[in-house]
């Protein structure tokens, strides 16, 4: 009866991707793909003048799959600005893309373009 039990959950451990911490290489993509995908959210309420940067919080891979937790930092007419959001990542694409937070000035950017950025 163990075995039987033992050779259910190993099968179904098996079947699921097992999500891992992302590896240099893996986060250096994600975070290229998410900066490109955060500029063209924003640049609906602020245009992206300046340096970017991504820092990544958390980023879990399985495969060429991953999710990562993020802040976005960027430049724009009004000075810096910053999101935070999370992103489904596939290769070399992000394929989910939830803006979360926002810095005061992009709220109000995005106040005044009639637009929602960020899901809560």
């Amino acid at each position: 009866m163990k075995a039987v039990i033992f050779s259910a959950l190993a099968l179904t451990a098996l079947a699921a991707p097992a999500f891992a911490e992302c590896d240099e290489a893996q986060e250096a993509a994600a975070g290229k793909a998410i900066a490109a995908a955060t500029a063209a959210a924003v640049s609906k309420a602020v245009a992206v003048e300046g340096k970017q940067m991504v820092s990544i919080n958390t980023c879990d891979a399985a495969g060429k799959n991953a999710t990562a937790e993020f802040k976005y930092n960027f430049l724009g007419a009004g000075g810096l600005y910053w999101v935070e959001g999370t992103a489904r990542y596939n290769g070399s694409a992000v394929t989910e893309l939830k803006l979360k937070r926002l810095s005061p000035n992009l709220a109000a950017a995005e106040a005044k373009a009639g637009i929602k950025l960020a899901s809560n």
